[in-house]
């Protein structure tokens, strides 16, 4: 996307502001899009308090890793994805880019060694807006590894053009999620009580609330000075409770954490 917008660009972006309470709203973001930078994939989606993410629009670079990956994402794996597990973004909105939110251990994570890397997928841009039901709508564009990462300049202005955006972002999930059935959403627990249930019913093992706590940061990807900084502990607490875990459930790794739990995430 250029800050200069052309004749074209013009015809786009008006065609998309003026169909975000429309089903078409996806197509004219796309060519509006597309028409200034590369991606390989572009989802709506709306993050909910409590259920699975709803894809709301999508469009993947037909591959089979691709179509596999947004299968195992909706099934369980979104609990660990860095954009769903960002914090609540300002009131306005904001661009995010993978590599900025990201915990400090992610990109050495089992997540992102078994899952994220198999996707063949090497940068993610997302835009995140809170919505009026206190949900979050997600805008994700993402590049394959032959692609290589989004460049300075389409970065910049992305970033320029945000604030429009995200602004067509909202109107638009707003409307999808005045029309969306309620009484179809899938219940989905926090990753923490997940855990803390699969260990005393599969494997015979109690944990803590907080050590539970500790195990979903871990999975997540953080280390522990940045998971005792989440949960507002001392970095020795969290090493302690890292050592007990790994105890209890006889293991001596992130990887075989992940191992343990991975059917269920």
């Amino acid at each position: 996307m250029a800050e200069n917008l052309s004749r074209r660009d013009v015809i786009r972006l008006r065609k998309a502001m003026t169909s975000t309470q429309s089903d078409s709203f996806f197509y004219h973001l796309r060519n509006l899009l597309r028409a200034k930078l590369h991606f390989d994939t572009l989802l709506i989606m709306q993050f909910q308090k409590s259920g699975t993410p709803r894809l709301h629009n999508g469009w993947l670079r037909r591959t089979a890793a691709l179509e596999g990956a947004m299968r195992q994402y909706l099934a369980g794996a979104y609990r660990l994805d860095p954009f769903y597990q960002y914090p609540a973004p300002p009131q306005d909105g904001a661009m995010y880019r993978l590599s900025e939110i990201a915990p400090d251990r992610f990109f050495t994570s089992e997540y992102y060694l078994r899952y994220y890397r198999k996707t063949q997928l090497c940068d993610e841009i997302g835009l995140l807006c809170p919505l009026e039901n206190g949900s979050i709508a997600h805008l994700s564009l993402s590049r394959r590894a032959q692609a290589g990462p989004f460049k300075r300049k389409e970065l910049q202005c992305l970033r320029h053009y945000s604030p429009l955006l995200l602004e067509m972002l909202r109107s638009h999930c707003n409307f999808r999620a005045q029309h969306m059935d309620q009484n179809a959403e899938t219940p989905s627990r926090p990753l923490s009580q997940i855990i803390r249930t699969e260990a005393a019913e599969t494997l015979g093992v109690k944990l803590t609330k907080r050590e539970t706590q500790v195990a979903e940061l871990v999975l997540q990807g953080h280390s522990n000075p940045s998971a005792a900084l989440k949960l507002g502990m001392a970095y020795e607490t969290a090493k302690v409770h890292r050592r007990n875990i790994y105890r209890k459930l006889g293991i001596s790794s992130q990887g075989e954490l992940f191992s343990l739990f991975k059917d269920v995430i």
